[in-house]
């Protein structure tokens, strides 16, 4: 067996998350009560896109859930559902294993929001992913 050089460091509470948004998107507003983080906030992922508010809810050490409140996500034409999302339109942001609960969702999930939102648009045009990844559902590609 290989020896690493990764440690892996202390999950960050949802209060210091809360610090690090604010710092990064002080027009979030974000509440934090015991172990849970929710945030609100709108992004547009280019200068042309339209703006999305999304919510962002984080329960340490869970898996950060984000959910684009406005506007309602649209299927592409001759689509039938949402690429890249879980139960629920949950946005899936990233492969298992590429964030970790001592990361800083402001560094992370937040511009990953923003490039899936970017994918998203493209393929409303086009009707092909090209965001990467795989369904989190099927695992295709």
């Amino acid at each position: 067996m290989g020896t690493s050089n990764y440690v892996r460091q202390k999950a960050l509470t949802p209060a210091e998350q809360a610090y690090y948004l604010k710092l990064v998107f002080p027009h979030f507003r974000i509440v934090t009560a015991r172990n849970e983080l929710q945030c609100i906030g709108e992004l547009q992922p280019t200068a042309t896109s339209q703006a999305y508010t999304v919510e962002l809810k984080y329960r340490a050490p869970l898996r950060p859930r984000v959910l684009v409140l406005k506007p309602e996500l649209r299927l592409a034409p001759g689509r039938t559902k949402l690429p890249h999302v879980f139960d629920g339109n949950e946005l899936c942001l990233y492969l298992s294993g590429e964030w970790r609960p001592d990361l800083r969702l402001s560094e992370y999930i937040v511009p990953w929001i923003s490039l899936w939102l970017f994918f998203y648009e493209v393929w409303l045009v086009t009707g092909e992913w090209l965001g990467g990844g795989h369904d989190p559902i099927t695992g295709k590609k």
